[in-house]
């Protein structure tokens, strides 16, 4: 976490850098920091001050809306055996869905400024009932982060997933095409340019990501490409106001898209409608397109409730698209979707309660809309 070395010239841009890495494990409750003179004017005594707080968490999240319930629940240790390595297990359980992630982080793997993290999921998303198939994921990934230049991050992992795609006679032509069993092996990468003040609650600069999916062994050749692009300054009230920009493409080589690789918006970029029931249909059932994108303005409130130290109120406007069908473009519904609202974080004495209300401005017909979800977590 601390990036200068004993004996090094001191650097204030550094220094608070290496504050922000302390801060950003979210090991401790409290950190302070003190500097004083050393025996040149080059050279600094610093004293760190560090409070403990308990690094295990339990979380469990519910959500619901014109599209159904969700309901979450996860266990994690942020510094298991003293060094800072991260573990968490989440399972995910939906109308529709079944999810189980189990995920290890370490930061700095021997002692060599590179993180190692590595996921074993599984997956089951059963359209059985409404739309005849159901697809059933497994699968293993291994990388590492490091900062290759100043400011410069590259992230390379490889992956491998077993999937299986069984289908009704209620399935549309495509997917009854498509059934069947697939093995992939992909490697995948991303670059990031991140100027933040901070990665820890930051309050100015940006940060610019790419990323890259190549298939290796796979027996659907489809490349993944997407940018990331987030934007943070503090206004003269002392409100943080944030941009965030996000664009996804997905194009096979030899065939149409696999249908659990198409494009879908993360729910947390297009708040006010349901998860994954936007874009084009087909049979009735949202199937994604080869392209998304989708843009995020927000501002913080902290004067207007300056009273409530607890609670933190953002203003919300989003905006987002989904579009192409490689194997119909009739099927195409390219309209951008837009809503605006309020979101709200309550630091309770039970654990974080999260909550937005939203309207959406402009949609498509066949979109389904949900202006309301909450989250619950608690520590131990």
């Amino acid at each position: 976490s601390i990036i200068t070395d004993e004996g090094d010239p001191f650097n204030d841009i550094l220094f608070k850098k290496s504050l922000d890495n302390i801060k950003s494990r979210q090991i401790f409750s409290k950190v302070t920091s003190k500097v004083e003179d050393g025996s040149t004017d080059q050279q600094k005594i610093i004293n760190i001050t560090v409070e403990e707080k308990p690094t295990g968490e339990v979380s469990a999240g519910a959500g619901t809306g014109t599209s159904g319930s969700a309901i979450t629940f996860s266990i994690a240790e942020n510094n298991y055996l003293g060094v800072g390595t991260k573990l968490k297990a989440n399972t995910t359980i939906s109308d529709d869905s079944l999810e189980f992630l189990f995920s290890i982080k370490n930061p700095n793997f021997r002692n060599s400024d590179r993180s190692l993290n590595a996921t074993i999921e599984t997956t089951n998303f059963d359209q059985m009932e409404k739309f005849g198939y159901e697809t059933t994921t497994t699968g293993f990934s291994v990388g590492t982060s490091f900062e290759q230049y100043q400011n410069v991050y590259f992230t390379p992992t490889i992956s491998s997933y077993f999937e299986t795609l069984d289908t009704s006679s209620k399935a549309s032509k495509t997917k009854r095409k498509q059934e069947g069993e697939y093995f992939d092996t992909n490697f995948s990468y991303s670059i990031a340019l991140n100027k933040l003040n901070s990665n820890f609650q930051p309050s100015d600069g940006y940060k610019s990501t790419f990323f890259q999916e190549l298939p290796l062994i796979a027996d659907d050749k489809s490349i993944i490409n997407s940018y990331q692009f987030a934007k943070y300054k503090k206004i003269k009230n002392e409100a943080i106001l944030s941009l965030n920009f996000f664009a996804k493409a997905v194009n096979s080589i030899e065939d149409d898209v696999r249908v659990s690789k198409r494009v879908f918006i993360p729910q947390r970029k297009l708040r006010g409608f349901a998860s994954g029931k936007i874009g084009p249909k087909d049979s009735g059932d949202f199937i994604g397109g080869n392209y998304g994108s989708a843009v995020n303005i927000a501002t913080t409130l902290p004067k207007v409730f300056s009273d409530l130290q607890n609670i933190d109120f953002n203003l919300f406007f989003d905006a987002a698209n989904v579009f192409g069908v490689d194997y119909n473009s009739s099927l195409d519904s390219n309209k951008i979707r837009s809503s605006t609202g309020i979101a709200v974080d309550w630091f309770t004495p039970i654990g974080p309660l999260s909550f937005s209300l939203a309207a959406p401005i402009s949609k498509a017909s066949t979109d389904e809309t949900e202006r309301f979800r909450f989250q619950l977590g608690t520590t131990f």
